[in-house]
C-alpha cells in the first residue's frame, strides 16, 4: 500500500522526528541529485544535524520557498549557505545554516544496497563526478536519462 501525504504535511513529520532525535528514511523524488542518487528508486537516511556537520560537500535537507531540498553543500559565508543539486550543473539556491533541517548519512539502493556518505567510495565517487567540467556532465546526465541508463 503506497500512501501519499501533501509535502507539508510529510515534512512537517519529518521534522518533528529529527527534532526528538530520530534518524528518518524518505524516499528519493526528483531529478536534481543525478546520477549520486535516483528519483523513486533511492532512499536517503536522515539525521540530526548539528553546526560540525555543516560543511562544503555535505548533502543536507533544507528549507527553500516554503518547501525542501535535498542538495549538496557549496559554499558556506558566515549564515549564508549556498546548494547545488549534483544533477544541476547551473542552479544553485541559497538558504541560512538555521534552514538545514538534516544530513543525509547513507542512500539505500533499490536492490537494498547501503552507500554511506562517510565511506571512501562515495567521497572518490563524488570527487570524480563534482570535478568533471559542467559541460561534460550536461552531456552525461542528457545521455543517461534517455537512454535511461543507471550509474
Amino acid at each position: 500500500m503506497k500512501l501519499e501525504l501533501p509535502n507539508s504535511i510529510f515534512f512537517a513529520e519529518v521534522e518533528r522526528l529529527l527534532g526528538q532525535g530520530q534518524c528518518v528514511t524518505i524516499p528519493v523524488k526528483g531529478h536534481s541529485m543525478r546520477p549520486m542518487m535516483h528519483n523513486e528508486r533511492d532512499k536517503v537516511t536522515l539525521t540530526p544535524c548539528n553546526e560540525e556537520q555543516i560543511e562544503v560537500g555535505a548533502v543536507v535537507l533544507f528549507r527553500h520557498h516554503n518547501g525542501h531540498i535535498m542538495h549538496r553543500i557549496c559554499a558556506i559565508d558566515g549564515e549564508k549557505v549556498t546548494f547545488a543539486g549534483d544533477g544541476n550543473y547551473r542552479t544553485k539556491e541559497q538558504a541560512e545554516r538555521k534552514d538545514i533541517v538534516a544530513k543525509v548519512v547513507s542512500i539505500t539502493r533499490l536492490s537494498g544496497q547501503v552507500i554511506k556518505l562517510d565511506s571512501a567510495r562515495w567521497r572518490i565517487y563524488s570527487a570524480l563526478w563534482l570535478s568533471t567540467p559542467a559541460i561534460v556532465r550536461r552531456y552525461i546526465l542528457a545521455i543517461t536519462f534517455r537512454l535511461k541508463i543507471w550509474i
